[in-house]
């Protein structure tokens, strides 16, 4: 949660330049990084318009710095982007052994175990990521992350889904 009212006036014109379609850069995210380089705030910001941009390697770095500072809801949801995007650029190892240190710390997080399950499904260990979802599906707790993170997963289920077809 950003309470700087400085940042947070800062953050919501460059969220609102991305949403014009600017690059993060023309937007000025570079810029608020550069004005608040260790706020785990800003280097969330950051690393979300950077991943959504499609820059993930540049949201890795973000993401990381912004780890150490966060608490809460943000660092698990930090935990969740950060392993999702090290998983889409073939980091399967690191973003098996994030997600795993974020659900030592939200052992409860049924969004931490369904992207951890895509993770070990990536690398080959389909029982292991079929027996956390089926986890994921008998536990009986609400879970906002994954209702915000919904879309991703309903996509990523479509993919695996016709990837099976086509075999």
């Amino acid at each position: 949660m950003i309470t700087e009212p400085a940042l947070a006036e800062a953050l919501e014109a460059c969220q609102a330049d991305r949403e014009e379609g600017r690059s993060p850069a023309e937007a000025g995210f570079d810029a608020l990084l550069a004005r608040w380089p260790d706020h785990p705030g800003a280097l969330e910001a950051v690393a979300e318009a950077y991943d959504e941009a499609g820059d993930t390697e540049r949201a890795i770095d973000c993401y990381r710095g912004a780890l150490t500072g966060l608490d809460g809801t943000a660092l698990r949801r930090c935990y969740l982007r950060l392993g999702d995007a090290l998983r889409r650029v073939d980091r399967l190892q690191e973003a098996i052994d994030l997600l795993e240190t974020g659900l030592d710390e939200f052992p409860g997080s049924r969004s931490l175990r369904t992207f951890l399950a895509l993770a070990l499904h990536a690398q080959g260990h389909a029982d292991a990521a079929l027996g956390l979802v089926l986890e994921v599906l008998v536990d009986p707790m609400p879970s906002p992350d994954l209702e915000l993170f919904r879309p991703t997963v309903r996509q990523r289920a479509k993919v695996l889904a016709a990837k099976d077809r086509a075999a």
